[in-house]
């Protein structure tokens, strides 16, 4: 920069291209100097403005610049790990995500058009799998909307809660965004169906050998989320003790589900025979009904592969729910209700998200 001039605490510095910069300082006795620069003189005074208002009403202001958000986020995440409500593990990988991509990056320059542009990005990226995808091989798969919007939220509850936490200002307006910029929940709704053939097509693509999972182990894992409605999380967390003396039903505890709230699962003919199946070749001393799959991620992971395989385009692992609900809605052997509480679906916004069919319903339970 070539030379710059102060007025009033903000600086206006003239680079070497000729534009320029306005730095904003504020600096109280017995507290180290706070500095931010900004395109604009507005943005400037507005800053500083701010700073001075949360100094003068008492307000400690921690020096941001040595503050990175890989230090926030591992401060969130430890201060909700030891909370009456903990993160559940899919939650975390959010904020494992925006630290992987933003951790190097201080508190202090952090600003909206820096998030805003992070949104624009992540919607235009290949998700993970795909990120190294040859062209040959088919367009790359990018994040949903409604995933960046996790993504995002992860990152303003926990900035605005260190900045609490730690009784320090931060900019009001940060996170405030017009409409659009903040993906919408259900923007991009799937209404991803399976078509005729392309189950069975994917039960054919396992692969009979060591150390893989066969026809049979998706077979059993497929069918059983077509009959349950069940998340990826659900059914691998899914324990033999949590089945009914009957057989007929399955719990799914509280820690299991997304919503936190603990439900019941009817198990159709289909089902129970899967889990009989499963019980059959379980390890001994095992907990878990499909104990094949060590976590979720594998599941969706080995899944992403076995579509490829199958040559079935454009689904993943969670559209099998979608396809199970549908399903249960089609054949009236339940009323909307019931296949609410069985799915857990809380309200019929989001539950229309789900289904096509809702044109007669019928109180015949599944024998």
């Amino acid at each position: 920069m070539s030379k710059f001039e102060s007025d009033g605490g903000i600086r206006e510095f003239i680079l070497e291209d000729g534009s320029k910069r306005y730095e904003a300082r504020v600096h109280r006795r017995g507290e180290a100097t706070k500095a931010k620069r900004f395109k604009t003189r507005k943005e400037a005074v507005a800053w500083k403005r701010k700073m001075d208002t949360a100094i003068d009403g008492g307000q400690p202001v921690l020096n941001t610049k040595t503050v990175l958000l890989s230090q926030v986020i591992d401060d969130y995440l430890k201060f909700r790990a030891n909370s009456l409500k903990p993160l559940p593990s899919n939650k975390i990988t959010d904020y494992e995500r925006v630290k992987y991509d933003l951790g190097d990056i201080s508190v202090r320059n952090l600003d909206r058009t820096m998030v805003e542009n992070y949104l624009a990005l992540l919607l235009k990226e290949p998700i993970k799998r795909d990120a190294k995808k040859k062209e040959e091989d088919g367009p790359k798969k990018t994040y949903a909307p409604s995933t960046v919007r996790k993504f995002f939220y992860a990152l303003k509850r926990s900035v605005e809660w260190h900045a609490r936490a730690n009784r320090y200002h931060i900019d009001d307006d940060l996170f405030e965004f017009e409409r659009g910029v903040i993906p919408d929940a259900w923007a991009g709704r799937r209404e991803r169906r399976l078509v005729a053939g392309e189950e069975e097509r994917l039960y054919d693509a396992g692969i009979e050998a060591e150390h893989t999972f066969t026809p049979d182990d998706w077979r059993a894992v497929i069918g059983f989320a077509l009959e349950t409605a069940m998340r990826e999380q659900e059914i691998v967390f899914a324990r033999w003790q949590d089945i009914s003396t009957d057989g007929k039903k399955l719990l799914i505890p509280e820690k299991h589900t997304k919503t936190k709230s603990s439900r019941v699962v009817l198990l159709s003919p289909r089902a129970r025979d899967i889990v009989e199946l499963q019980r059959a070749q379980c390890p001994k001393g095992g907990t878990r009904i499909f104990s094949q799959w060590p976590s979720p991620a594998s599941l969706c992971d080995s899944f992403a592969r076995l579509t490829e395989r199958a040559k079935v385009v454009d689904l993943v692992f969670h559209d099998l729910r979608h396809e199970a609900t549908s399903r249960l809605c089609e054949s009236r052997k339940l009323e909307t209700m019931e296949i609410m509480e069985m799915t857990g679906h809380k309200n019929m916004t989001t539950f229309r998200g789900y289904v096509h069919l809702l044109k007669h319903e019928s109180s015949v339970v599944l024998d």
